[in-house]
């Protein structure tokens, strides 16, 4: 070792601007302060060596480092690393003033601005990250500085996984856009989102589709991509804002209703479902689907009466073979039997070619009333009747 110092002091004296040969010197020295003593004397004959500030900074605790930072951004102000670390070692209000510095040196550096937007919405100045990242972009652009739209979104995904989807979301709301055809923009955004999330990705993810609601707000097809998005990634209340922004954009739209009346019930919020669906009638006053959900709600909360008036209703309003199905359903469950063929009788009047009823008449009279001659004659000329009219249906024949 004292021989390979020996020679490596001579090779210092010989090149003294080879950084190499000064950190291997160092490399060399058993303890730091030895270490330090020759990186600094490395530093001043190589001032403008950013290999060697970095390997010198390494070597100090926090507030030494800050020091020697700060005078590496001096003899190394090209260095974009040496002042985001300076940044990062500051406090709030002398790391802005560190990247404003920064800016002034590297007008073409995007990552300076991304840290200044990290560095606000680190301290939940949340409104002032769009406005960084807006400025970002425009100042590059006016700097002839190229950043490409795959860069950007790179550069988003880079930022929600370094804990900061606000800058994130910004960099996509600046930068989707960018070199898309306007008759691309759906697809290709769809597209971007379905990338992210291949990477995991969510946060970014979820900026592009909001930013393609913003400006397709009417297209189906996206929100039920946001609706996956949220029901597979994140929080039962993020879903259920993504469903009522779609049902207020598209309210003729069933299933957001549907779908977010449902969760709502599952979540054990049954009069915010009952709310749900009364909005959903609204909109959908004919809709067979809104009108057997609330049904279905009523039914399996045991709100049997109230499932018996919305289906008096339903069969007012919207009539269809399902309505009446299923309004003799809950009269034969609650042992109402002739209740039941009576619905089914006119049920058949409306729609003979549904073969459940003359099915469900069937049974009642055979299971469930007295099993006598008159009662298995009924059920004989229900199933008689059904195969007349729905002569295809296998149910009936067997």
């Amino acid at each position: 070792v004292d021989q390979a110092k020996t020679i490596l002091a001579a090779a210092v004296r010989r090149m003294p601007t080879s950084h190499k040969v000064y950190l291997r010197a160092a490399d060399l020295e058993n303890h730091d302060h030895a270490k330090k003593a020759v990186l600094r004397k490395a530093l001043e004959a190589n001032p403008n060596s950013v290999t060697l500030w970095k390997a010198a900074i390494e070597l100090e605790n926090a507030d030494d480092a800050r020091v020697l930072l700060s005078v590496a951004v001096e003899k190394v102000p090209h260095s974009v690393e040496m002042w985001l670390a300076l940044a990062r070692l500051e406090t709030y209000d002398n790391a802005r003033k560190v990247l404003n510095e920064a800016r002034k040196h590297l007008p073409t550096e995007r990552a300076v601005w991304i840290a200044a937007a990290k560095l606000e919405e680190a301290q939940d100045h949340g409104d002032m990250v769009d406005r960084i990242v807006d400025k970002a972009v425009r100042s590059l652009d006016k700097h002839d500085a190229i950043v490409s739209r795959s860069q950007w979104l790179k550069e988003a995904e880079a930022a929600e996984f370094a804990g900061a989807p606000l800058t994130s979301a910004a960099i996509v709301k600046c930068t989707a856009g960018r070199g898309v055809d306007d008759e691309d923009r759906q697809r290709t955004w769809a597209d971007d989102a379905n990338a992210a999330l291949s990477r995991n990705a969510v946060a970014t993810a979820r900026a592009m589709l909001a930013h393609s609601l913003a400006t397709f707000p009417t297209k189906r097809s996206l929100w039920l991509q946001a609706v996956d998005l949220e029901s597979k990634h994140d929080t039962s209340s993020s879903l259920d804002d993504v469903l009522a922004a779609a049902s207020e954009r598209l309210p003729r739209t069933e299933i957001f209703w549907l779908v977010r009346a449902k969760e709502r019930w599952l979540a054990g919020e049954v009069d915010k479902s009952r709310g749900i669906l009364t909005e959903a009638f609204k909109a959908n006053a004919e809709s067979e689907p809104v009108w057997l959900a609330a049904v279905k709600l009523e039914w399996e909360t045991g709100e049997i009466e109230r499932a018996r008036v919305l289906l008096t209703r339903a069969r007012e309003r919207a009539p269809t073979a399902r309505i009446y199905m299923k309004s003799a359903l809950l009269e034969r469950e609650s042992r109402l039997y002739e209740t039941a063929l009576e619905l089914l009788e006119d049920g058949i009047n409306r729609y003979p070619t549904f073969a459940k009823m003359y099915m469900m008449g069937g049974q009642i009279c055979s299971e469930d009333l007295t099993k006598d001659r008159i009662n298995l004659d009924r059920a004989r000329k229900f199933y008689q009747r059904g195969l007349q009219h729905c002569t295809d249906s296998v149910v009936l024949w067997s």
